[in-house]
């Protein structure tokens, strides 16, 4: 399977991909913060989502991600977060420092999980929670970009472990009250911006599938909109939520 470059993904990044209101807005209906509460954002990238949760909170909000070149298209959008290059799994804070870590589409990138969540874990202060936001193989097959790119889905089905699987992976690594939350998000209209977003390979697993499946693909949805269908769309997300 393809690699991606996270530091030359973050050039574009920006120009194909923006911070989700609703999906902040999910993570918040679940947690209580208070104005004391230091909140870890795992895989921040260029700091979209991170951004959103601050400007909703009165929390201490920093952002992680392993990528330089992420965290310097994050670093020229503001100043008043703290932003942290490290991997997941080993991560450069002290025992029992966050009220709540969160990530928002970014187990999957993960290497190992099973050392990232034990390293959560470590840093959740007793009763902290973890939020993971991510797709269950199902989702991921109702996506629309699987519907043109198929081979897409078949990549995300073996990066994505399933939610059983995050399930079973938090409680071995200390977690309790693991809860699976499904949701579908308001439906939307996709219009050029995700023409754009496709052809740029605004999402990961596009760099993943071969140059004939994605330019296959592409000349399809191209066609769907040449031929004026309306392309609407209700992604669909799991937040796995556990406590300490």
């Amino acid at each position: 399977m393809k690699t991606i470059d996270y530091d030359s993904v973050s050039k574009v990044y920006d120009e194909v991909r923006t911070g989700d209101p609703e999906m902040v807005q999910h993570i918040l209906e679940g947690i209580t913060l208070t104005h004391d509460s230091k909140v870890l954002d795992v895989g921040c990238g260029t700091g979209n989502n991170t951004l959103l949760l601050q400007a909703a909170t009165s929390s201490k909000l920093i952002g992680l991600d392993i990528s330089r070149g992420m965290l310097q298209k994050a670093r020229q959008k503001t100043d008043l977060i703290q932003l942290v290059q490290s991997p997941a799994e080993s991560i450069p804070f002290a025992d029992q420092s966050f009220r709540l870590v969160y990530m928002t589409e970014v187990l999957h990138h993960i290497r190992d999980i099973r050392a990232a969540l034990r390293e959560l874990h470590r840093i959740l202060e007793p009763e902290g929670s973890i939020c993971i936001v991510t797709q269950s193989h199902r989702q991921i097959e109702e996506r629309m970009t699987s519907r043109f790119f198929p081979a897409s889905a078949k990549v995300d089905k073996e990066r994505y472990p399933d939610i059983n699987v995050i399930e079973g992976v938090l409680t071995a690594s200390g977690f309790s009250d693991v809860q699976p939350v499904s949701l579908s998000f308001r439906p939307v209209r996709l219009g050029n911006d995700y023409l754009l977003t496709v052809t740029g390979r605004g999402y990961s697993m596009l760099h993943k599938i071969s140059k004939n499946d994605f330019e296959w693909g592409l000349k399809r949805l191209r066609a769907a909109y040449d031929a004026g269908e309306e392309l609407i769309y209700s992604a669909g997300y799991t937040f796995v939520w556990a406590k300490k």
